[in-house]
């Protein structure tokens, strides 16, 4: 849960995986996998306070136990839990986080892996088509945090590599609502491909933004988003509705008849 990424699907996703293994004789035929869910809520703090929790527990035989760990979920947590897992050498398998952790740091984080794409392998699927449209001049809006900054950095040194300007790398703070400054930077620097690097609340913000300043495919602006938000991650009368049946279900209110997965407005 949490107000950057909810995916509350995941755990059941995760335990169906985790019985399929134990029903399956030919594979760990001699060891049964119980799976322990942890809501780390996609914030540093609460992800290292479950690692915290699960190393020190007071049945030892529960850490000694455990073959490793899924996720965390979002690239802004990974870095501590990484860091740290090797000095319990308990290995770390992040299903969704493309950042903050380059495959070219092996050696400082050895029990750490993913079954996703880092985010630095992007840059040639950028650069393969932005030579086929005919691109040469793009830029990037960010939200501040370790998931996009080295990312950035290396697709930048990329595209100059290409004869690609980029012109600029526009950041703003996570907790920012007004976004017509750093749009308005954009516009006046002369950028009309973007590639946006930020979570879905703030996606919303940037869309309508961008359509009262006149930034969109109708004026010849081409924007990149992020490919792991929810289909229906614009349509704010939709997750309202969702957050409404979701509040509905909180302890007290028996007249709730069924479960959503919520979301950030």
């Amino acid at each position: 849960t949490g107000k950057k990424y909810r995916a509350p699907e995941l755990a059941k996703v995760a335990q169906m995986a985790v019985e399929d293994v134990n029903l399956n004789s030919g594979i760990l035929s001699s060891h049964k996998l119980v799976l322990s869910i942890n809501d780390g809520k996609c914030e540093a703090d609460v992800v290292m306070k479950r690692f915290i929790d699960i190393i020190k527990t007071r049945d030892t035989s529960r850490f000694r136990s455990t073959v490793g760990m899924l996720g965390p979920a979002c690239s802004d947590t990974v870095e501590p839990i990484a860091g740290v897992s090797k000095h319990f050498r308990t290995v770390v398998i992040s299903y969704s986080a493309e950042g903050s952790i380059s495959r070219d740091g092996s050696t400082s984080y050895p029990y750490f892996f993913r079954t996703i794409a880092e985010n630095k392998e992007y840059k040639h699927a950028y650069i393969a088509t932005f030579r086929q449209l005919g691109w040469s001049k793009v830029a990037a809006l960010t939200q501040d945090g370790a998931k996009y900054s080295d990312y950035i950095s290396t697709l930048q040194d990329e595209f100059q590599s290409n004869d690609i300007e980029f012109v600029m790398n526009r950041k703003f703070p996570k907790e920012a609502t007004d976004m017509s400054m750093y749009l308005r930077d954009l516009k006046d620097r002369g950028a009309k491909i973007i590639i946006g690097e930020f979570y879905a609340s703030s996606a919303r913000l940037i869309m309508c933004e961008a359509y009262k300043s006149g930034m969109t495919q109708k004026q010849g602006y081409v924007w990149f988003l992020p490919g792991w938000f929810d289909d229906r991650w614009y349509d704010i009368d939709w997750l309202r509705r969702v957050k409404n049946k979701t509040e509905a279900l909180q302890p007290g209110n028996e007249s709730a008849s069924f479960i959503s997965n919520g979301g950030t407005i």
